[in-house]
This record gives structure tokens, C-alpha cells and sequence, in this order.
């Protein structure tokens, strides 16, 4: 008798886990793709680079990317790419000359790197530590990713 009372809680238990482990991956992605979004949409992964760069620097004077392709060294995931790059500018923002900016890492450049993802609408960029390379897999899985770029493939040794 005891046996049968314990049936439906391990049933529900083992029904909750699996939910937990599709539900919470996909509200997770679905939320952080709308916040990126937020941040701004972007025609390619370096054009984000260069807007972000104008946004986050005062006086920029050139930015260079150093590198712009699939996260991935096969290509299998072209909607994910990692971007590097070097801002060369007089400072952080903000740009008020009363309450400047910090100086940048280098005296007059920074270099940096950054997350893209390709959604049906663009590229938003991804900062690493809320898991791009996860959100990519749920994104594929969920059908929000964007074809992405897969010719963009980084050379070995990168």
C-alpha cells in the first residue's frame, strides 16, 4: 500500500524535473534575446561593433576589427560569431567634459571581443557571461535563430 502512495509524488517529481530542464532553457533564452534586442539590432556583426564602439567611446577615431566569424571552427553554428576588435578613441564615456571618462586600458586604444547572435531580424550582441553559446543551441532548438553566415569560417590556430 505504501508503495502505491508513493507513486504519483516520484511521477510528479520526475514530470516537474523535466519540465524545469526544457522550461526554464527556453523562457531563459526567449528573455535574454528581448533584452538583447533592447540593446540594439544590428545589420552585421561588425557593424554592432563599430555602433556600440561610438556609443561607449569619446572621439573614436578609428575602430579596427580583428577578427569577425563563427564561434564554431566547423561552422556548425553560423547564427553564433565572436568578434574582436581594437577602439582606438581619447577615452570612456561619458563624453562631458566635466564628468569624463575613464581613460581607456591602453592610453589610446582598447581592445575587446564580444558575442554576436544572429536573429531572424539581425545580429544582437551577447555579453559572455549570460551564456551565448547556450542561448545559440536553444535558439536553434526553439527556431529563432537567423541563417547566420557560415562562409566566415576563423582560420585553425585562432
Amino acid at each position: 500500500m505504501a508503495a502505491r502512495l508513493l507513486r504519483p509524488p516520484i511521477v510528479l517529481i520526475i514530470l516537474a524535473v523535466v519540465l524545469l530542464c526544457v522550461a526554464f532553457p527556453a523562457l531563459y533564452t526567449v528573455s535574454i534575446l528581448n533584452w538583447a534586442r533592447s540593446q540594439g539590432v544590428y545589420a552585421t556583426p561588425q557593424e554592432g561593433v563599430i555602433s556600440r564602439a561610438y556609443r561607449w567611446y569619446c572621439e573614436v577615431e578609428r575602430v579596427e576589427i580583428e577578427q569577425a566569424a563563427t564561434n564554431s571552427f566547423d561552422g556548425s553554428d553560423p547564427h553564433v560569431w565572436y568578434v574582436m576588435y581594437t577602439v582606438h578613441a581619447r577615452s570612456h564615456a561619458p563624453c562631458d567634459s566635466e564628468k569624463p571618462g575613464g581613460p581607456l586600458y591602453h592610453q589610446t586604444y582598447e581592445r575587446g571581443g564580444n558575442f554576436y547572435l544572429n536573429v531572424k531580424d539581425g545580429w544582437v550582441m551577447m555579453p559572455e557571461g549570460f551564456f551565448p553559446e547556450f542561448v545559440g543551441r536553444w535558439m536553434k532548438i526553439l527556431g529563432l535563430a537567423g541563417p547566420g553566415d557560415p562562409t566566415h569560417v576563423p582560420r585553425q590556430g585562432f
